[in-house]
């Protein structure tokens, strides 16, 4: 790779190839996805004439021979390909151009493979090739039909079809970040990763921009610039705490300064804000050029603490809030500056308002993530030390890390919680716990039956984090010894995405179950993906041997793995379909109860 950006075109000409690494999940996009991508492009390219690119994202990958392993992206490079699949169909017949991309006169899928999953790579290669196939992907075989009929609905013409399909191809773009090699032989590097990733920071210069906007015509320009300011910087607390106060006199500054809001007085809790700091911490609050300030991406090397949300993903959830959007995924995929173009705010200084208000609840009711020598902790102000309430302060931030890390869209759960703190004075825990509960179970409406949670169903891995979680807060009730419950309550929810067979796949040095079995939601567990490439198809015998080394060390990779470990009495032989299936219809029953707390 020679250049940071690439489009399907350059790839074509630089000939490389990409490769889905055993511990990457199924391709998982919906058909709104699709339909949302195809439409953006669309008005990208009818707005912006001429070679402006359309960037999808970053790709990081690490160099595997003479191809690359797709680390994080492979969502996205995927429906590339599929669009490819069908836009062939459009290409200029004195010239190649996605055929050349998808590679259709090869034997074997060059430009994309999937370790492990033969099904997968024969499927797209009937498709590439046209051939029948005993095996249907439907999410891929989804989103080629909602690509067909956004081109069949979209366009009059077959000229027209073209012209998009050629633009697509020379426009589309990714960022690539090619990893160290090291990441490979290192699955602790590669799962921190992971992690650092999922929070990453977004459009930095896109809110700079923003910022000079909005203030262009406005009186009392250096008092809304040393909010924004402060409210833009996510590496620290609004409030600062000192040294000679107390975690229950903080806990009243945040308190005090959100009432404030509450009744209208935005510039008493402001200026309560502004006072936590000393002189050199003003002058960084104050009128400094955002070139100069610490960017989000980089304030957490080391010891600090560091928001769950990037400055540009808050800012539009306010602008979502104060005009009433009503925003939802097409909404948050907006680009910044557009969502502010298409969304004029008529009162300035009343949206900065609702800056400082939102920052302030956010800080105070939603967790941030600690990082340690031992790796991600989850902290949150609210708990500040009031041990008589520490059972319930856990369950906060245990609950608010697992909403974190399965990925759920923050404005599908973390609006709606603001929202409602907004009304709500000093809610204690117990009451944020039951409103987090509340709106996650409207958001998720019921369990999926057991058949649909199997391997096969390619599963929402988010019922694997919320079963863990309820594993543990009920720890005492299904784990009956103190040191079982000990391990499990050290646990600690993390950006694992690699679902687990326990009784492998690959039976070789096992005794033989039937694949149904295998793929069942009994024999399952959420890893990350390092551990899962650890533990790749290694017998029963090896993988128990590393759960019991995690047990003893209180470092779980999982709940529902070690529930499955001590199920089987702690011995290989012990892990027998029956004892799988009675594991199954326990935790599946406890998913069931979980809405009914």
């Amino acid at each position: 790779m020679n250049t940071s950006r690439y489009t399907p075109k350059l790839i074509v000409k630089e000939n490389l190839h990409f490769n889905i690494p055993i511990y990457q999940r199924l391709f998982a996009w919906g058909k709104e996805e699709i339909k949302g991508l195809l439409y953006d492009l669309k008005e990208h390219f009818e707005k912006a004439p001429g070679q402006s690119p359309y960037y999808l994202g970053m790709l990081s990958c690490i160099g595997r021979g003479d191809s690359f392993d797709l680390i994080d992206g492979q969502q996205r490079f995927t429906v590339v390909m599929l669009i490819g699949i069908v836009f062939r169909e459009y290409d200029d017949e004195h010239g190649a151009r996605w055929k050349e991309f998808i590679e259709e006169d090869r034997q074997d899928c060059k430009r994309l493979d999937f370790t492990a999953r033969p099904q997968d790579r024969d499927y797209l290669l009937s498709i590439i090739n046209k051939e029948p196939s005993d095996y249907c992907n439907e999410k891929m075989d989804d989103a080629i039909k909602e690509i067909r009929w956004f081109m069949e609905r979209n366009f009059r013409s077959e000229e027209e079809k073209k012209t998009f399909a050629m633009q697509v191809y020379e426009r589309l773009s990714f960022f690539f970040s090619v990893l160290p090699d090291e990441y490979m032989n290192d699955p602790s590097s590669l799962n921190k990763y992971f992690e650092s990733m999922n929070s990453a920071g977004k459009g930095l210069e896109q809110h700079e921009i923003i910022k000079v906007q909005l203030l262009k015509g406005q009186s009392g320009q250096e008092w809304l610039t040393r909010i924004w300011n402060s409210v833009s910087d996510m590496s620290r607390p609004i409030i600062k705490k000192n040294e000679d106060i107390s975690y229950e006199e903080y806990r009243k500054l945040y308190v005090d300064a959100i009432t404030k809001c509450q009744d209208g007085l935005f510039e008493e809790a402001f200026k309560q804000c502004e006072s936590s700091f000393d002189k050199e911490d003003d002058t960084e609050i104050g009128m400094i050029e955002a070139k100069m300030r610490v960017k989000e991406e980089s304030y957490n090397q080391d010891t600090s603490n560091r928001a769950i949300l990037s400055f540009p993903e808050f800012l539009m959830m306010v602008l979502d809030i104060h005009l009433s959007i009503n925003g939802s995924y097409s909404f948050y995929r907006t680009e910044l500056i557009r969502a502010f173009k298409d969304h004029a705010i008529t009162d300035i200084p009343a949206f900065y308002n609702q800056l400082l208000f939102y920052r302030l609840l956010f800080d105070y009711y939603i967790i941030t993530l600690e990082n340690n020598a031992n790796g991600n902790r989850y902290t949150v102000i609210i708990n500040s030390n009031d041990k008589g309430n520490q059972s319930e302060i856990e369950c906060v931030c245990q609950y608010e890390s697992m909403l974190y890390v399965s990925q759920t869209p923050f404005y599908n759960w973390l609006k709606p919680l603001l929202l409602e703190l907004s009304s709500l004075q000093n809610v204690d825990c117990g009451k944020l716990l039951k409103m987090l509960k509340a709106i996650d179970n409207k958001l998720r409406k019921e369990v999926p039956a057991v058949e649909s949670l199997s391997y096969k169903s390619n599963p929402d891995r988010y019922w694997f984090w919320r079963l863990d979680y309820f594993l543990w807060e009920n720890r005492e009730k299904y784990f009956t010894e103190e040191e079982q419950q000990d391990i499990v309550n050290d646990y600690i929810f993390r950006s694992n995405r690699s679902i687990e067979h326990l009784h492998p796949q690959d039976q070789k040095q096992n005794t033989i179950w039937e694949e149904d079995k295998i793929h069942s939601f009994g024999n399952l567990a959420m890893i990350s993906p390092g551990f899962n490439s650890q533990q790749n198809n290694d017998p029963v015998t090896v993988k128990f041997a590393r759960i019991s080394d995690q047990a003893q060390k209180h470092a779980l990779q999982s709940i529902k793995l070690y529930s499955m470990f001590l199920a089987a009495k702690g011995s290989p032989e012990g892990w027998t379909p029956d004892i799988m299936k009675d594991h199954e219809e326990k935790m599946h029953n406890i998913l069931v109860d979980s809405f009914k707390e």
